[in-house]
């Protein structure tokens, strides 16, 4: 399972390579702890934009809770299962490496009552696993072999069915959109993750934003922060409906508007020149609201980058409101999905799922192919599907195409060319599935194979010839046999693998931006598959 760094195999005398054994205890011969867990090299983390965003769902717990309840409504327990195996895994291990107190007897419990129920047989919480990697991680846990890394490669093969098979959906549901409208009511329309007028409006990240700029000793710089202060507590008190008087409030306004330009330090444009000058009340405030957003323009531009990166910002970020932290994990989420065209994708896919779900697509589409030929041979009618395929070959001229149904073609025809060949298919197709008692024979009347019959010993043999024979068996086929194959369980997986089929080919997932149908950036190594 890749457990071992990798490196070049030692060659034994003989030239051949030597089997890389799981390492064992000198003195027991039994395999020592950490044997059958991921090896550094293997799970070393290449988290991607995706990944990012995806522990913006495990770490925010309303998010969390929205994605719970989302998936319950959806019928997808196991997106729920995944994501606690994921979060007690994570809690385990960080416990087991940040507690020294811990002896191995405690380490084996911890982790054996998330193998208990997660892993082992017959748990009501077992997440859906490959059969190698449970195998594996049963045999630490029976061989007293298990460490802290046990479940890095479940963890990993989870993560990445929530990546390729939820995360996009959850984001274009109707539950995230709700979260959406709760952090525009709060921040207003800015669609960016963290921008200077959401800094603004957080009077703590205010605060600390006002100690990076003394800090700076940028004098100008702060005194845009005041002003932006000053008037968003005026406009805040008009919106409230406050009785008060607000020719006070008005007049600091202008006095620092008057300040600044005097200072040379504020160019307002034209239309804001009624702010230090007499004029209505009205017009005042709709002005104000248009300088909150100009001066956060001028922060924006001057001070924000540096900011983000500031010890100030940090220590904020750590003590931030529920609120604010919150708001920020959503929009960093609506980004991602607008990045990647996810509604549009989503239409995308509805459009090409209709289409492949067409019986006309059964030949063409491969994959709609083996889930549908899988049902028929559950039904035992799989000859239908055979004959059809054969049918269309000798309409196509594809007479030398032998499939793995058919039987060989014999020595002396195998050189035949133009008619012969044709005919030689014809009769092919005669011996296999028109003959009585023959293992491929399809169900058609009477009167077609009789008509059939009398064209063979004529020798009057065409591509048509089976015409009424292909109809009578795609009759069956569509309005039958396809219609019951949608309501059978193979359905449900054919949809399942079309979907991380299209997400893979449509950029749902990874480091990169889906622009006008291509991608812009450069690729990621484990989403480029």
């Amino acid at each position: 399972m890749g457990g071992f760094i990798a490196k070049e195999a030692p060659v034994e005398k003989d030239g051949k390579p030597k089997v890389h054994l799981v390492t064992k205890r000198r003195l027991s011969g039994k395999p020592a702890v950490g044997s059958f867990s991921s090896g550094n090299f293997t799970m070393q983390k290449m988290r991607t934009r995706s990944d990012f965003c995806l522990l913006k769902i495990f770490e925010e717990d309303v998010v969390y809770t929205a994605f719970c309840l989302w998936a319950t409504d959806e019928k997808a327990d196991d997106a729920v299962t995944y994501l606690n195996f994921i979060k007690t895994v994570d809690a385990t291990k960080k416990d087991i490496l940040e507690n020294a107190r811990h002896s191995a007897k405690d380490k084996r419990l911890k982790l054996l009552k998330v193998f208990s129920k997660f892993v082992a047989k017959g748990s009501p919480s077992r997440i859906k696993m490959d059969s190698a990697t449970t195998e594996t991680i049963s045999l630490a846990f029976d061989n007293m072999a298990a460490d802290e890394n046990i479940f890095d490669f479940a963890y990993e093969k989870c993560y990445q069915v929530l990546k390729f098979d939820y995360m996009p959906r959850f984001l274009i549901s109707e539950t995230f959109v709700k979260l959406e409208d709760g952090t525009r009511a709060r921040r207003g329309s800015s669609s960016k993750v963290v921008d200077m007028s959401a800094i603004l409006y957080e009077k703590k990240a205010s605060e600390a934003l006002l100690e990076y700029l003394r800090d700076r000793k940028d004098d100008m710089m702060v005194s845009y922060v005041e002003l932006w202060t000053q008037v968003h507590d005026y406009c805040k008190a008009v919106s409230g409906g406050a009785k008060g008087d607000l020719a006070e409030s008005i007049k600091q306004i202008q006095g620092k508007v008057k300040d600044l330009i005097k200072a040379g330090q504020l160019n307002l444009p034209k239309s804001m020149e009624v702010l230090h000058s007499q004029t209505a009340l009205e017009e005042f405030y709709v002005t104000a609201g248009n300088l909150l957003n100009f001066l956060a323009d001028i922060l924006t531009t001057n001070v924000q980058n540096g900011f983000l990166k500031s010890k100030q910002y940090e220590r904020f970020s750590l003590s931030a409101p529920p609120e604010f932290i919150l708001d920020s994990t959503i929009l960093t989420l609506s980004t991602f999905k607008d990045d990647r065209q996810l509604k549009e994708t989503k239409e995308d896919y509805l459009t090409e799922l209709e289409s492949a779900m067409d019986f006309s697509n059964v030949l063409q589409d491969t994959l709609l192919s083996a889930y549908y030929r899988r049902y028929l041979r559950l039904c035992f009618c799989e000859e239908n599907y055979f004959f059809v395929c054969e049918v269309h070959d000798l309409k196509t001229a594809g007479f030398k195409k032998v499939r793995g149904w058919m039987d060989a073609v014999q020595e002396d025809k195998k050189d035949a060319e133009g008619d012969d060949e044709m005919k030689n298919k014809c009769l092919s197709i005669y011996e296999h599935f028109i003959i009585d008692g023959r293992l491929y024979e399809v169900n058609i009347p009477a009167k077609i194979k009789k008509e059939l019959a009398a064209k063979v010993s004529s020798g009057d043999l065409s591509t048509d010839m089976y015409n009424s024979a292909e109809v009578e068996i795609i009759r069956f086929l569509k309005h039958d046999s396809f219609d019951r194959f949608k309501k059978h369980y193979l359905f449900e997986h054919f949809k399942r693998s079309f979907f991380v089929k299209f997400s893979q080919r449509n950029f749902v997932v990874g480091d990169q931006v889906k622009v006008e149908g291509r991608v812009s950036g450069r690729p990621s190594g484990r989403d480029s598959l």
